[in-house]
């Protein structure tokens, strides 16, 4: 329920605001509004058949809708219905029943012009709402507070009221009532005759309502300032503005509004003298009244009427319609446009040479002269007056604003403050972390490195263990032996030829150190410092030949049988030392566990992306469970050939190295005593190798 002030000015020489108030979001036709009341009371009716219906907020709410609907219609039961629903509100303490029964009372209170009882009940229905922090019923009730304090002419508190309204609306985004109070604002200004501000006012109240696309408000605007635009002579722009409102409202049915805006475009008509026309918008209007009950606006309706009669030498309809106007005038005790009203009466009754009738008026219009004259005077005062309390108002206004506005910008700096602080804070955090981050990445590193240092240092403490028993149990030996052997040749007690006997032994047990040696250190670069792969393009054939030529002394004593079956073009990408050592360790081994008489052969075989390397033997093999450990780093596997030859355990450990690091893989197929296949795989071109 939106409570609009609404201008009703069918003169021009003098200001006469009317206040009406809209009680529903539409208004309707009398045949729409009568079947909303009906409907209304079948639904209370219903409920009246309930037990305890009268504590049924249902109930108070459907009382005060017909309240509502019997506003501007039925006054009456205006009364009646309020204090019903005051009464049984209270009763069950519900504050916003209250709350609207007081608003309804306070409407009632305002239509007869009891000015302060409506002002104690709009003040009573604040009051409810504001325990309830009901907004809707706040803005309301503080509208309809404002507009009474108009009507009493204290014009300073009403604008403190709708300035306070305006305020609230702002702080809790309600346009539409934002709007309202612009509106209201404006009939202050219209008024104290402030045009150039009401005008302002009404164009802010309809740039709310562009933006809202509330269509209702902004005809109503467009009302007031069609209203304002007479009162400051330009006709033009109130035609325009009326024509559009006129529009808006036909649409929408608002009855009432219609009223008032077809008064306003008659009296468009009747300022330029347009009086056949402004008739046919004036008999528009009083069509409508006909279903209104609001007597009060009948008053300058017929005023109206009778200006626009007048003018058209309609004597008769003209004194008739002055002398309803005059009787309702008289009746409410309402002397606004009271001489105006007597002033027609009299210059009808004069120029029907009634001199009688018209000397009655005229007496008539001079006795009331004093009071209406007096009363302007008061009037003017209380502009004045009002004017300054207004001024002092807006200034506070402004001051309280202007501090409200100081502590918002304190708290922004506080804030703005603290979030500097924060942020300071959260900075030298990130920065700590950031270098703990760093630091703890160093601490990582450094303790991996160490850690990696350690089982490096580990490796070659235990590969120094390893060689030491290597040298102590393999070399040992057969050094010892050429040292006893040169002693004895030394002290005479070995003869040349007896010396000379030894030889080939000593060739044999040479060789064997010297491979041996080779293995050895070999291996030991590989777990001390690393092996480097110097990888290029190989052809494997080249060095099985080698190793063959370089192993035939220890073939020939076996009679082994060694074949190479690798063409030529079997070519790797390989570092050629590295794979020869392979090759030749491979071979040796293969010799060393064949009997006499045995077959040794090496074969290729060419696959997609490699060369698959095979060395065979038909010795004595090897067991399942020494095949599984055979390439193990941690397993050092030694065994007695077929001639008690002895090794290291490092040849195969050595190959698997430097198979590795060439790309391939290598691994064993054995059966005992049927031989042994030993397999490794070399890349064929450089982008295949690890």
């Amino acid at each position: 329920m939106q409570h609009i002030l609404k201008n009703k000015h069918p003169k021009l020489s003098h200001t006469f605001i009317w206040v009406i108030f809209i009680w529903f979001s539409n208004s309707f036709s009398a045949f729409a509004h009568n079947g909303i009341i009906k409907d209304i009371q079948r639904d209370i009716k219903i409920l009246e058949k309930t037990s305890n219906f009268e504590k049924d907020t249902t109930y108070i709410n459907l009382l005060n809708k017909l309240g509502e609907e019997y506003h501007n219609y039925n006054l009456d039961s205006l009364l009646i219905i309020a204090n019903k629903t005051i009464k049984l509100s209270k009763a069950i303490k519900y504050t916003k029943g209250e709350a609207n029964g007081y608003i309804i009372k306070g409407g009632y209170y305002s239509d007869i012009g009891e000015q302060d009882q409506a002002i104690s009940c709009f003040s009573i229905a604040y009051s409810k709402a504001k325990q309830d922090n009901d907004i809707k019923i706040i803005l309301q009730s503080k509208n309809q507070l404002a507009t009474e304090y108009m009507y009493k002419e204290e014009y300073a508190k009403s604008l403190k009221e709708y300035l306070k309204g305006i305020e609230i609306a702002k702080e809790n985004k309600k346009d539409s009532w934002l709007s309202t109070y612009y509106i209201n604002i404006s009939v202050l200004y219209s008024l104290q005759k402030e045009y150039e501000q009401t005008i302002l006012f009404l164009k802010k109240a309809m740039e709310v309502n562009k933006r809202n696309g509330d269509k209702k408000l902004l005809a109503i605007t467009l009302s007031n300032l069609a209203f304002t635009y007479i009162e400051v002579g330009d006709l033009a722009s109130a035609d325009s503005d009326i024509n559009e409102a006129i529009i808006a409202f036909e649409k929408l049915k608002l009855d009432d509004w219609l009223t008032y805006a077809y008064e306003i475009k008659a009296t468009v008509h009747l300022k330029k003298n347009q009086l056949n026309i402004a008739l046919i918008w004036a008999k528009k209007s009083n069509e409508i009244h006909k279903n209104i009950d609001q007597k009060r606006y009948k008053i300058t309706l017929y005023l109206l009427l009778a200006k626009i009669h007048f003018g058209l030498k309609d004597y008769e309809l003209a004194e008739t319609y002055g002398v309803k106007s005059l009787e309702i005038s008289k009746e409410l005790n309402n002397l606004e446009n009271r001489d105006e009203i007597l002033e027609i009466l009299y210059k009808i009754k004069k120029t029907d040479k009634c001199y009688k009738e018209s000397l009655t008026y005229l007496e008539e219009l001079k006795s009331i002269s004093d009071t209406i004259n007096k009363k302007n005077n008061i009037r003017e005062l209380r502009i004045l007056k009002s004017n300054l309390e207004s001024e002092q108002e807006k200034e506070q206004y402004i001051r309280e604003n202007e501090q409200k506005q100081l502590i918002q910008r304190s708290y922004i700096y506080i804030s703005v403050l603290v979030i500097l602080a924060c942020a300071i804070i959260i900075i030298i955090l990130k920065k700590n972390n950031k270098t703990q981050n760093r630091l703890n990445k160093k601490l990582i590193e450094n303790t991996l490195a160490l850690k990696k240092n350690e089982a490096h240092l580990n490796n070659a403490n235990s590969t120094k263990n390893k060689l030491f028993s290597i040298i102590a149990h393999d070399l040992k030996g057969p050094i010892n032996s050429f040292k006893s052997l040169f002693d004895l040749f030394n002290k005479s007690e070995l003869t040349t030829e007896e010396f000379m006997q030894f030889m080939p032994q000593i060739g044999e047990n040479i060789d064997s150190i010297a491979f041996t040696l080779n293995n050895l250190l070999t291996w030991g670069q590989t777990q001390m410092h690393g092996l480097v792969t110097k990888p290029n393009y190989t052809t494997i054939k080249n060095l099985v030949d080698e190793s063959l030529k370089l192993l035939a002394k220890q073939a020939e004593v076996k009679s082994i049988t060694a074949t190479n079956n690798i063409d030529q073009k079997v070519v790797t990408w390989s570092d050629k030392d590295q794979i020869d050592i392979v090759i030749r360790n491979l071979i040796s081994n293969a010799m060393k566990f064949t009997r006499e008489h045995g077959e040794i052969t090496i074969d290729a075989s060419e696959k997609s992306d490699f060369w698959e390397i095979a060395v065979r033997d038909n010795g004595v093999g090897i067991s399942q469970e020494d095949q599984i450990n055979i390439f193990k780093d941690e397993e050092t596997f030694t065994s007695y050939g077929t001639s008690n030859e002895k090794g290291t355990g490092l040849g195969l450990r050595v190959c698997k190295e430097m198979v590795q690091n060439n790309g391939g893989t290598i691994w064993v197929e054995s059966t005992l005593n049927h031989g042994s296949s030993f397999y490794f795989t070399v890349p064929k071109t450089k982008k295949l190798l690890l």
